[in-house]
């Protein structure tokens, strides 16, 4: 595991009273949250450099489409699933086979 270690963070008063009803109303730490948010913006980020590689490398968006293409049509983990998907699967479903 790794150690960590205290930064502070400046960020803008109304920023931080957000930042608080938030992890309030989610159950989390403050710090939690920060933490998470970092976390979710770093990969963003990692991900928004990883497409401007690929742009670079001037991949048309048809390789992209067919590597895609190749992952398994699965449903997402129960930790993944957005709220009342599963209910709009079965409507749609049962909308397109009318």
């Amino acid at each position: 595991m790794h150690k960590q270690r205290s930064f502070p963070l400046r960020i803008a008063e109304e920023d931080r009273r957000r930042a608080r009803r938030l992890a309030e109303k989610t159950g989390l730490s403050e710090n939690r949250l920060y933490s998470d948010l970092i976390h979710e913006g770093l990969l963003v980020r990692e991900q928004m450099a990883y497409f401007e590689k690929l742009r670079a490398m001037q991949v048309p968006a048809e390789e992209g489409v067919a590597l895609l293409d190749l992952a398994p049509d699965v449903a997402p983990g129960a930790e993944d699933a957005l709220p009342g998907a599963q209910q709009r699967r079965r409507r749609d479903a049962n909308l397109s086979s009318r």
